[in-house]
């Protein structure tokens, strides 16, 4: 546990989303595919193969509630942070409120063992830690007060830990599932508590973020595409989308760090990659044209020390490396040569609005 990766860091991982509009971009980028999920169906799986705070996956429920507000709506998220966990809990009560017919279900396995997670005993020689929060009652106060109460929180702090190897790859203390539904509806779900899912996996998985930018395609593939493409339902779309930088970002890590780069591949190296090095059968998948968005850095109103994240160049500085998750130790060695530093700050203030780009692609499994 006395390791810290970069991308482990709270402080830059709150001044990145508090200062920039990731993730309302990022949510308003899954609407469309919330709104042509299947108006046919009694229920709908949606996997968020990274929940973060939360605010993609309240944004998830929020518009599947605006298309289909009589479906049931089982939505799995992979979260292995404790903070991260939390966070994206306590956005829960109002979207039991108004989705009755809700399935939460948090998990902190690995993108390969999503699979197994709700049907096995156990993982890798490990127990399953499970836990099932059943609401009472039929409003928010109540919904948050057993979300957030000593029940559920106990098991959080008992088993939802983390390992992290000499390698410096983390991993879970014990695989855990936890699944909250109102009791009012225990009808309707009750039946999805115990099931295999051999013949029912997900209609949308949204990995957002899901793998470092810096990362060989085949390890993101092998890692996290291939294990999630595995998990669609026919016609189910798992939908990907991730940073690579853009001029003024790359500009700036160019200029601190010259031989490195953060964003080696993009999207089409993915794509290219699957259809030459299927994870399974190649026709049973389609692949669309990658899509290029972007956001802004959002500077503080009267330009000058926020309360916590410091003036906006400095934000700006923690956000552009936050994006190109540069290890601490690279940054530290920045942050010690004065001249580089200021020649990074010069270029950052010259820059004038950052923006930020991200790529988006979906993968199909049309039989």
């Amino acid at each position: 546990m006395g390791k810290k990766r970069f991308f482990d860091d709270r402080l830059k991982y709150l001044s990145f989303i508090q200062n920039t509009g990731e993730k309302k971009t990022i949510s308003e980028k899954i609407y469309p595919y919330i709104s042509r999920l299947s108006q046919n169906k009694s229920y709908l799986r949606i996997l968020d193969a990274g929940t973060g705070d939360g605010t993609i996956n309240a944004n998830i429920i929020k518009s599947f509630h605006r298309y289909h507000p009589y479906t049931s709506l089982l939505i799995t998220g992979k979260e292995i942070s404790y903070e991260d966990l939390k966070n994206t809990l306590e956005k829960m009560p109002d979207r039991f409120v108004e989705h009755p017919n809700l399935l939460v279900t948090m998990t902190n396995v690995k993108f390969s063992e999503l699979g197994l997670i709700e049907s096995a005993s156990k993982i890798n020689n490990r127990k399953i830690r499970e836990f099932n929060l059943i609401l009472k009652s039929d409003n928010s106060y109540d919904f948050n007060s057993q979300i957030t109460g000593n029940k559920l929180g106990n098991f959080i702090k008992k088993y939802w830990g983390i390992e992290i190897d000499s390698k410096g790859r983390t991993s879970y203390s014990n695989p855990c599932i936890v699944r909250i539904y109102r009791e009012d509806n225990s009808r309707h779900l009750k039946q999805f508590l115990n099931n295999d899912y051999k013949n029912n996996n997900y209609d949308l998985i949204i990995a957002s973020q899901a793998y470092r930018a810096a990362s060989s395609v085949k390890i993101k593939v092998n890692n996290v595409i291939g294990p999630l493409m595995r998990l669609l339902n026919k016609s189910g779309k798992l939908l990907v989308t991730h940073s690579y930088g853009g001029k003024s970002i790359q500009r700036v890590l160019k200029t601190a760090f010259k031989e490195k780069e953060a964003f080696p591949n993009n999207a089409k190296d993915i794509i290219d990659y699957l259809k030459n090095n299927p994870t399974g059968e190649n026709n049973l998948y389609n692949f669309s044209n990658p899509v290029s968005y972007n956001f802004r850095f959002k500077k503080a109103p009267d330009q000058t020390v926020t309360e916590l994240f410091g003036h906006n160049t400095d934000a700006k500085w923690a956000n552009i490396l936050y994006v190109g998750q540069i290890p601490e130790k690279d940054i530290q060695l920045i942050e010690k040569n004065p001249r580089l530093y200021n020649k990074v700050k010069r270029t950052i203030e010259n820059s004038g609005n950052i923006e930020f780009n991200n790529e988006l692609f979906t993968i199909t499994k049309i039989r």
